[in-house]
């Protein structure tokens, strides 16, 4: 499959050419391939034909195809071959506009698309274009769509996010009563929409103490409003106690920042929460409005921080479910299990699902059993 070249097109009728050679041992009769003109990153054909080894050999391997763009968008000009014979074409499509009055035909020059990061990441679009996502690409953007929900995609990080919520379903928490989510690491904010999109949950509480994921986040709740309404988001993180720290920052790499900062970057100054102080009033509130309380936690080491916070306070008791992620380079004193013993004193069932073969972090499930 040829794709690309994701020229931005305005209104208009146009002409593109496919320049392909055969295999002169395939029978002429067979179809080798098709041609098509395609939006909507391949989900909208604006033009399609399917080409035998007759047809290229009497066109003299050039073959043209008109179609008409209603609207400014990102096309491609694609072959697919059937896998009858060899096939060789050439990438270079050249692309005409019509003249609607004289059909006079004008060469378009295509500039190079200024959206590099699509371009140098397309094997990645593919894949999950497969898996049910669709995008929108312009020169300035990349916003992803799946099961509803819109959110932009940024740089290469992002894939990561996109394959644990979306194609692993690690948040998919499903319960038969109203829930109160609380997000900690909110990050771009996409497992906040992610778990908000679910009818049951009423309301996501939402933490992130960096102001670069902050501002993503709240760009991805922009394009979703009725979602985002029911989420929360707050610029601080959670801890083992208050605290206001300056570290580094690096806009290149947000997912597995701790509040410990980065080794390069740029000062910012971030503030951290107790976290018993936070999340007691929303147990109480959950408690008064008889829902649930689920934790979603990936905050790249604040967890023990934050487990301990909770211990103290006794709140683990308040809680129904939690999925955690947690990080292995935080302390080599402390594993998995620094986590897991407070959770069965509280009554937890855990389901510890960390791999040996990943140096980085580990996922536990943990779901308060029924007495």
């Amino acid at each position: 499959m040829l794709y690309g070249p994701y020229a931005i097109l305005s209104p208009g009728r146009y002409v593109v050419e496919f320049e392909i050679e055969g295999d002169p041992s395939t029978p002429p009769e067979a179809v080798c391939c098709s041609i098509d003109v395609a939006t909507e990153f391949g989900t909208r054909l604006l033009a399609q034909k399917e080409l035998t080894e007759a047809d290229l050999r009497r066109s003299g391997k050039r073959v043209a195809l008109e179609f008409d763009v209603d609207a400014e968008d990102v096309f491609e000009f694609r072959i697919a071959s059937t896998g009858i014979g060899a096939l060789a074409a050439r990438a270079y499509r050249p692309l005409k506009r019509i003249d609607r009055q004289s059909g006079r035909m004008l060469d378009i020059i295509l500039p190079e698309m200024a959206n590099p990061f699509f371009l140098a990441h397309l094997d990645e679009f593919n894949f999950f274009e497969k898996n049910g996502f669709t995008f929108q690409v312009t020169a300035q953007k990349v916003i992803a769509e799946f099961s509803g929900t819109r959110f932009h995609v940024n740089n290469a990080e992002d894939f990561q996010v996109l394959n644990e919520i979306f194609i692993h379903n690690e948040y998919n928490f499903i319960t038969g009563r109203d829930k109160l989510v609380i997000d900690i690491g909110m990050n771009a904010g996409l497992a906040s929409l992610f778990l908000a999109r679910v009818p049951s949950v009423r309301e996501v509480h939402a933490f992130e103490p960096f102001s670069l994921p902050y501002a993503r986040a709240l760009k991805n709740f922009a394009l979703n409003p009725m979602t985002a309404a029911k989420i929360r988001p707050n610029q601080f993180g959670l801890g083992e106690k208050d605290d206001q720290m300056e570290v580094m920052v690096r806009s290149d790499a947000t997912i597995g920042i701790s509040v410990r900062g980065a080794d390069t970057g740029r000062p910012e100054t971030i503030h951290i929460k107790e976290a018993a102080g936070v999340i007691g009033p929303l147990a109480e509130h959950a408690r008064s409005a008889n829902m649930d309380i689920v934790i979603k936690m990936d905050c790249e080491g604040s967890e023990f921080g934050i487990f301990e916070a909770l211990a103290r306070h006794g709140l683990f008791g308040s809680i129904n479910a939690m999925v955690i992620e947690w990080h292995k380079w935080w302390s080599k004193d402390k594993n998995q299990m620094t986590l897991i013993a407070p959770l069965l004193d509280a009554g937890f069932i855990v389901l510890d699902k960390t791999q040996l073969s990943n140096p980085h972090a580990g996922l536990c499930y943990a779901v308060r059993a029924a007495r």
